[in-house]
This record gives structure tokens, C-alpha cells and sequence, in this order.
């Protein structure tokens, strides 16, 4: 009688509550790169916040390690990892995307305040230090450029990338910076640097918007089914 009633308390807890059979631990990861993401403690982001809102309720659990956007992509191609936040479709051509963007990237320069140059094409960028992040796509243009390879490059890595980038522009070790037009203003703003460095002037090409998204692994099968609950 007792196993009876085990199996049938089992068996009415099972249909009650199928979600905690079927609920997956969807991991996350992505350099800093607020107001998009990120620590995931004292900053979350909007987008690391979309994630929860979506997939929570659903009985699924939202982790988020912050991970340098190389390592980030190569472990979650890799199958690794579930996805990774504020992806472009020319970042990762490979993995699975929702239909619906999570954001609009329009993408700056940066230079010291008072700098006179100015982005009137990609030679331009021969005449300064460049400061890049490892791994990062920025226009198609520019993405050529940096594949080149001019000694005008310098690559920054790790976690806080572009912090590094920013200071370096603000003691001059750097001649231009560039990166998504919200993160340069909320990373400025926290870094206090306002009054050190400015925006300027660019080209309509090199500005025109790009979607953002949680973009999963190629390698999980469950990638599909993720994107199709987060786009809808």
C-alpha cells in the first residue's frame, strides 16, 4: 500500500509540476558591457534582465558568468556554454538566433577631448593608435582594416577591455576608441572620464545600426527551442 501511494504521490506531482522535470540551468556569458550586460550581481543589464523575465517563469534557471567576449564566443560555439548576450549576426554567423533582436547597436569613435581627428575614412585610422577589443565586429570596414593588421592597432582583452581602452585614450596612449554609442556613454559616465574624452564625427556607414541578441550554441539541441521562446 505504501509503494502504491508513493508511485500515485509521484505520478500527481509529475503532472502538477512538469516544469521541474523539464527545467534546463540556460548559461550565459559575455565580457562587461553595460547598460547590455554586466557583472550579473551589482549590474545585471537589461538584456542579462530580458533573459530572466523570459525564461524564469518558464522553470528554467538564468546563469551568468562574465567572460572576455573571446573566450565567451569559443566556449559557447563549443557547446560549452547556452549562449552569449549582445551578439551580431557578423560576430557569430554560426550560432542559432532569435527572430527578434534584444537591442540597437550604433557604433562611435572615441578620442581625447580637444583631439582634432576626425573619421573621414579607414586610412585615417593609420595616423592614430586604434584601440580595439580582441574578437570584437564593429562595421565591415573596419573589421578589414584591424584583420590587416596596422601596426596603428592595439588589441585590449580580458573583462574590462574597454576600460583599459578609455584610460589609455584619457593619458593619450591611445588616438581613438571604438565601440557601441550606449556602452562608450554608460562605461564614461561610471569611469568618471567626462571632459577627458569626447565623441566625434563619422561617417552614416560606419554609425548605421546593427541587432543585438542572446545568441545560442551551434552544438546545443536545445538552441532552437530556447531561441523560439525568447523572440516570442
Amino acid at each position: 500500500m505504501r509503494s502504491r501511494l508513493t508511485f500515485l504521490l509521484i505520478t500527481c506531482l509529475t503532472i502538477l509540476f512538469p516544469m521541474v522535470v523539464t527545467a534546463d540551468t540556460i548559461t550565459l556569458k559575455a565580457d562587461y558591457y553595460m547598460p547590455y550586460n554586466g557583472d550579473g550581481k551589482a549590474e545585471t543589464g537589461y538584456v542579462l534582465d530580458i533573459a530572466k523575465a523570459v525564461f524564469e517563469p518558464k522553470g528554467h534557471k538564468v546563469v551568468f558568468v562574465m567572460t572576455p567576449w573571446d573566450r565567451a564566443v569559443t566556449e559557447t560555439r563549443a557547446g560549452k556554454n547556452s549562449g552569449v548576450i549582445g551578439a551580431s549576426r557578423s560576430d557569430t554567423p554560426d550560432f542559432v538566433f532569435p527572430a527578434e533582436e534584444q537591442g540597437q547597436s550604433v557604433m562611435l569613435f572615441c578620442v581625447k577631448a580637444g583631439s582634432p581627428w576626425k573619421f573621414t575614412g579607414v586610412n585615417s585610422l593609420k595616423t592614430v593608435k586604434f584601440g580595439v577589443i580582441k574578437d570584437y565586429t564593429y562595421v565591415p570596414a573596419i573589421d578589414d582594416f584591424i584583420k590587416a593588421a596596422p601596426s596603428t592597432v592595439v588589441v585590449a582583452t580580458g573583462d574590462a577591455a574597454l576600460q583599459t581602452n578609455l584610460t589609455k585614450l584619457a593619458e593619450g596612449e591611445l588616438g581613438v576608441v571604438m565601440d557601441d554609442r550606449a556602452v562608450l556613454k554608460y562605461t564614461i559616465a561610471k569611469m568618471s572620464l567626462q571632459g577627458k574624452v569626447a565623441f566625434t564625427m563619422a561617417t552614416s556607414d560606419v554609425v548605421k545600426p546593427a541587432a543585438l541578441f542572446i545568441a545560442f550554441s551551434p552544438k546545443n539541441p536545445k538552441s532552437a527551442e530556447y531561441a523560439k521562446i525568447l523572440a516570442e
